[in-house]
C-alpha cells in the first residue's frame, strides 16, 4: 500500500506565524525607539557633563567660572572634535555663561533623525538640573 506524503504547511499554520511574528514586531518597535531616545539622551549629558568639569577646573583656579566661554571650544583644554558623536557635536553645544551659575544646551545635530535640546543648568551651589531630552 502507497502513502501520500504531503510536504508543506497548511494556510491556518502559516496565519498563526504571521501573526505572532506582527505581535511580536508590535511589542519591539516600541521599545526600540524608547532605547534611541535614551541613547541620545546619554550622549547628551555626557558631552555637558564634559564642559562642566571644565568649568569646574576654570572656577578652581580662577574662582569664578569662565565668564565669556559661549562654546566647548572657549574652555582650556577643548579642541575640535572633542565632543563629536553621533547625535551632537562640537557646535551643538552653547554655553550661557555666568560668573555663580551657568547652563549648556545641546541641540542634536539634524541630520540624525531624533531632533530636540538637552540642557543642563547649574546652579550657583552647584546642584545640578536637567530638562528637555529624556528627562
Amino acid at each position: 500500500m502507497k502513502r501520500n506524503k504531503k510536504a508543506g504547511f497548511t494556510l491556518v499554520e502559516l496565519m498563526v506565524v504571521a501573526i505572532i511574528v506582527a505581535i511580536l514586531a508590535a511589542v519591539a518597535i516600541p521599545l526600540m525607539s524608547g532605547n534611541k531616545e535614551r541613547a541620545v539622551a546619554t550622549e547628551g549629558q555626557a558631552g555637558c557633563s564634559t564642559i562642566q568639569t571644565a568649568q569646574r577646573v576654570y572656577k578652581a583656579e580662577h574662582g569664578t567660572y569662565h565668564p565669556s566661554a559661549t562654546s566647548p571650544s572657549d574652555l582650556p583644554g577643548f579642541n575640535a572634535g572633542d565632543l563629536d558623536g553621533t547625535y551632537f557635536n562640537d557646535a551643538s553645544y552653547v554655553i550661557t555663561p555666568g560668573a555663580a551659575s551657568y547652563s549648556v544646551a545641546a541641540a542634536t545635530i539634524a541630520t540624525n533623525g531624533v531632533t530636540g535640546t538637552l540642557t543642563m543648568t547649574v546652579a550657583s551651589d552647584g546642584s545640578i538640573s536637567w530638562s528637555g531630552l529624556g528627562q
